[in-house]
C-alpha cells in the first residue's frame, strides 16, 4: 500500500458526520424528525458511517434501557436529542452498560443537568474535530517510529496489529477512568435493595421483639393479678376466720 493511499484511508476512517448543538432546534421533535435530522447530517460523512444510522428501534432501546431521561408524550426534549446523541457517539466503543454508567454517574455523582450535558456535547465535538488531524499524525508516527513499511505485506499486517493494539490500550484506558469515577447504576440499585430487605428484616425483627415484650409484660401483669387476688382471697379468708373467733370468744 502507497503512501497516498494509505493517507486516503486514514481520511475516509475520521471521515463521520455529527449533529452540533446549534443545528439542533428549540423545540420537541417528534423521534422521525431526530433521525431525519441525523440522517440528513450523514450523508457527508464516508460509507462505513452512512451505515450506521440511527434508528427508531435503538433509541427506543436507549430509553427502555434508562441511558436516556424519560420522556413525557410523543416528543423529545433538546436535552433529550444531546443524550440520544451521546449514546450514539460511545456506542461503537462501549457496552451499553458502560454507557449508562457513564450517564448515570455525571447526573448523580456529578450533578450534571440538561445544560451541563449539552455544553459537554459541544466541547465534545470540538475535540472531535482535533482528534480527526491527530489520527493522522499519529499513524504516521507509529510507523515511522516502528520502522513500519506499508508498502511491505508483512509491515502492513504488522501496522494493522499495532493500530489494533494501541486502540485497544486507549479504551481500556477509557475504562479505567470509567471504573473508577462512576457508580455502577446496576451495582447500585442492588445495593439498595439489599439495604432496603436489611431495613425491612431489622423493622420486623424489631416489631416481634416488641410483641414479645408486650406479650410478656402482659403475662407477668396477670400473673401479679392472679397472686395479688390470692392474697387478697387469704386476707379475707383470715378476716372471717378472726372475726369468728372473736365472735366465739364474746359468747363465752
Amino acid at each position: 500500500m502507497t503512501e497516498q493511499e494509505l493517507q486516503a484511508l486514514v481520511a475516509a476512517a475520521v471521515n463521520d458526520a455529527d449533529l452540533a448543538g446549534k443545528e439542533i432546534p428549540a423545540i420537541d421533535l417528534y423521534l422521525d424528525q431526530i433521525l431525519s435530522l441525523v440522517a440528513e447530517k450523514n450523508k457527508s460523512a464516508s460509507p462505513r458511517y452512512r451505515e450506521r444510522m440511527l434508528t427508531k428501534t435503538m433509541v427506543n432501546n436507549y430509553s427502555k434501557d434508562g441511558l436516556i431521561s424519560p420522556i413525557t408524550g410523543k416528543k423529545y426534549s433538546y436535552d433529550h436529542i444531546v443524550e440520544i446523541l451521546l449514546v450514539y457517539g460511545m456506542k461503537n466503543s462501549l457496552s451499553i452498560g458502560e454507557i449508562k454508567r457513564v450517564l448515570f454517574g455525571v447526573r448523580e455523582d456529578c450533578g450534571f443537568d440538561g445544560e451541563a450535558l449539552a455544553r459537554s456535547y459541544d466541547r465534545f465535538l470540538a475535540l472531535k474535530d482535533k482528534n480527526r488531524q491527530r489520527v493522522g499524525t499519529l499513524v504516521e508516527s507509529v510507523l515511522a517510529e516502528d520502522a513500519l513499511d506499508p508498502q511491505s505485506d508483512e509491515d502492513l499486517f504488522l501496522a494493522l496489529l499495532d493500530m489494533l493494539s494501541l486502540s485497544a490500550y486507549l479504551k481500556a484506558v477509557a475504562q479505567e477512568i470509567l471504573e473508577a469515577r462512576y457508580t455502577d447504576p446496576d451495582q447500585a440499585e442492588k445495593e439498595n435493595r439489599e439495604r432496603e430487605k436489611a431495613e425491612k428484616k431489622a423493622k420486623n425483627e424489631a416489631e416481634k421483639q416488641q410483641k414479645r415484650q408486650v406479650a410478656e409484660r402482659e403475662k407477668a401483669e396477670k400473673k401479679a393479678g392472679k397472686v395479688e387476688k390470692k392474697a387478697e382471697k387469704v386476707e379475707k379468708k383470715t378476716e372471717k376466720k378472726e372475726k369468728k373467733t372473736e365472735k366465739a370468744e364474746a359468747t363465752e
